[in-house]
């Protein structure tokens, strides 16, 4: 599978944003992402994710990753997506990842075109998750491990990984 394949479907935030997401108001004091990358399958434009820190990049503590959705994916898509990414990278099975698929399951929507879904680590170990601006559960299982299927280094696509942890945005 070419990088940038079905993994990325899990996140994304509108290209040109200026702003923080709502969601993100009163956590972050950035008025800019710190890095963003541009998803795509072949040809087609998956998402946009935008990487929001105080801490500048590479993140610190408290961070969120916005995906900003250029097509339409079901939520059973993108919890598949991330527990294949999250066995993938880890080199466990996928069943050992029940707990985390439970939580993806509550937390994630199915997304359109212009959906936001943002995730944000409020401490280490603990994801929490926005659909559009509205809280929507959090991930404590495996969390660091959902994160780095952008932010780690097993990335599946190098090239976003060093585009989102660059400082910078070409919005």
């Amino acid at each position: 599978m070419k990088a940038g394949g079905v993994f990325p479907v899990v996140l994304l935030l509108a290209a040109g944003a200026a702003a923080a997401a709502p969601e993100l108001a009163g956590r972050l004091d950035s008025e800019r992402p710190a890095g963003c990358a541009d998803y795509a399958f072949l040809t087609a434009g998956l998402y946009r994710a935008e990487l929001w820190t105080d801490d500048g990049a590479p993140p610190g503590d408290r961070f969120a990753l916005s995906l900003v959705y250029r097509r339409d994916f079901s939520r059973r898509t993108l919890v598949s997506a991330s527990i294949i990414e999250m066995a993938r990278m880890s080199g466990r099975p996928r069943n050992a990842f029940d707990g985390a698929r439970a939580e993806l399951e509550r937390a994630f929507r199915d997304v359109g075109k212009g959906d936001r879904l943002t995730a944000w680590r409020s401490a280490p170990g603990r994801v929490e998750f926005f659909h559009n601006g509205d809280a929507t559960g959090a991930l404590t299982h495996d969390a660091e491990l959902f994160l780095d299927i952008w932010l780690g280094p097993g990335s599946r696509d190098p090239k976003r990984r060093a585009e989102l942890l660059s400082g910078g945005c070409d919005d």
